[in-house]
């Protein structure tokens, strides 16, 4: 069914209105909005913590409450990234290298990033870079679509280049992660043992 703006608009307020239930969460989602908006302005870190806490709560007795659909959606979420690992598309191929364009871009301009991360990103990124041009090359000299899946299956060497392209990401994603905590943690002790 075509519906207009305006038209799926008024869908969506009606869907919030129609029973006593949906008044509710429209009600306890906006409060929540209203303490989250309320605690930018107050510069007070337990008034911060405490909303933190608040949306956390909410958001796992939603997550308890309906927990056939959150079962359904994490169980969702993993066979789809299975699917991609082993059934790569050329066109979430094309998302990941726009979202390697972007972290490339922040990491040339960041101020806050150590010269040893900035190293690491480049050097990543360039060859992950170098890897999406080889799968461009053979794309284009195979003469695949991005749409067609099983052209990309039968070419071993287009799925290896994105095959470990997705990997190399992957242990980035980690390394960052790991670097993140690692530089917070240091941040804490660093604060812990300048106060004492």
């Amino acid at each position: 069914m075509a519906l207009n703006l305006s038209e799926k608009i008024k869908f969506v307020f009606q869907s919030m209105f129609s029973s006593f239930m949906t008044i509710e969460l429209f009600l306890i989602g906006f409060l929540l909005f209203i303490f989250l908006f309320i605690s930018i302005n107050r510069n007070e870190k337990v008034i911060k913590i405490f909303s933190i806490f608040l949306y956390l709560l909410f958001f796992a007795l939603i997550c308890a409450f309906y927990s056939d659909y959150t079962i359904q959606s994490i169980d969702g979420v993993i066979k789809y990234i299975m699917n991609y690992i082993y059934f790569p598309s050329l066109a979430m191929y094309f998302v990941i290298m726009v979202f390697v364009t972007i972290m490339m871009v922040y990491t040339l301009f960041s101020k806050k990033m150590t010269m040893f991360l900035k190293r690491c990103n480049v050097i990543l990124f360039s060859i992950l870079y170098i890897f999406y041009i080889q799968v461009i090359g053979q794309v284009a000299g195979n003469k695949i679509y991005f749409t067609t899946s099983v052209e990309i299956y039968k070419n071993e060497t287009i799925l290896s280049l994105v095959q470990v392209s997705n990997f190399l990401l992957l242990v980035w994603i980690i390394f960052m992660l790991f670097y993140c905590f690692y530089k917070y943690c240091k941040k804490r002790l660093d604060e812990r043992f300048n106060i004492t």
